[in-house]
């Protein structure tokens, strides 16, 4: 299910940016979501295109995606929202900042903590190979390593020059050593582009948890340098 929204100054359309934004989901998307995604539908600041891809598996998905995109050079940046993810109503911002790739702050459960994934690269090469960055929260927009896909924004060129973008990252034993979202950013980084936060911008993230581990996740979580979020 696709459209095109035009705004009704037809002018300033034509010389306006186009965003391409793709919700990925599974059949249903949080309502929060799509009272989001209507209301950027009305704030006349870009050109909008909007999908809503449901393939599987989540690599094929993304990939598809941007084909999709790269065969539509009236859009000059994608966004990839997940289906569970409520970006700020303010979020389309984001693109004014011109940057290769970036995101808002989103979160995740990993490890029985949850973190905010905003990632630097882990000088001790014994260990996983990315951490979380250590900020106060007050920073604004900062220069990362990786970020998660949630809610991320990637300009045109960074998708025409890194080929097969989505991909996991296996061992010889054919265990996962690293998500798709954070090898995108790592080959993207190879390729001389830039990876960006802004701490300014904090999206929601809904997700079924056990609260036994969320219990412990919470009682644990001064073992884990999160930043200081504003709201």
């Amino acid at each position: 299910m696709e459209k095109i929204y035009n705004k009704q100054n037809q002018k300033q359309i034509n010389q306006s940016k186009g965003v391409y934004i793709a919700v990925l989901n599974q059949g249903h998307i949080r309502i929060e979501l799509s009272y989001l995604l209507t209301d950027m539908t009305h704030q006349n600041k870009y050109r909008l295109y909007l999908a809503y891809p449901a393939e599987k598996p989540i690599s094929y998905n993304r990939n598809k995606i941007v084909k999709d995109f790269l065969s539509k050079p009236e859009y000059d940046y994608l966004m990839m929202i997940d289906s569970d993810i409520i970006p700020p109503l303010n979020y389309l911002d984001l693109v004014d900042f011109d940057k290769d790739i970036i995101s808002g702050v989103c979160f995740a459960y990993i490890d029985n903590h949850i973190i905010p994934l905003v990632m630097e690269y882990n000088k001790n090469t014994n260990e996983k190979p990315f951490v979380v960055k250590s900020f106060e929260g007050t920073e604004g927009l900062v220069e990362i390593d990786v970020c998660g896909t949630g809610a991320m924004i990637i300009k045109r060129e960074v998708l025409e020059k890194v080929k097969a973008p989505f991909l996991n990252r296996y061992d010889e034993n054919g265990i996962k050593t690293m998500g798709l979202d954070f090898s995108f950013c790592d080959k993207a980084k190879k390729e001389g582009f830039k990876v960006w936060c802004h701490l300014d911008f904090i999206c929601s993230h809904w997700t079924g948890v056990d609260l036994k581990n969320m219990f412990n996740a919470l009682q644990t979580r001064d073992e884990v340098k999160v930043m200081k979020l504003k709201g």
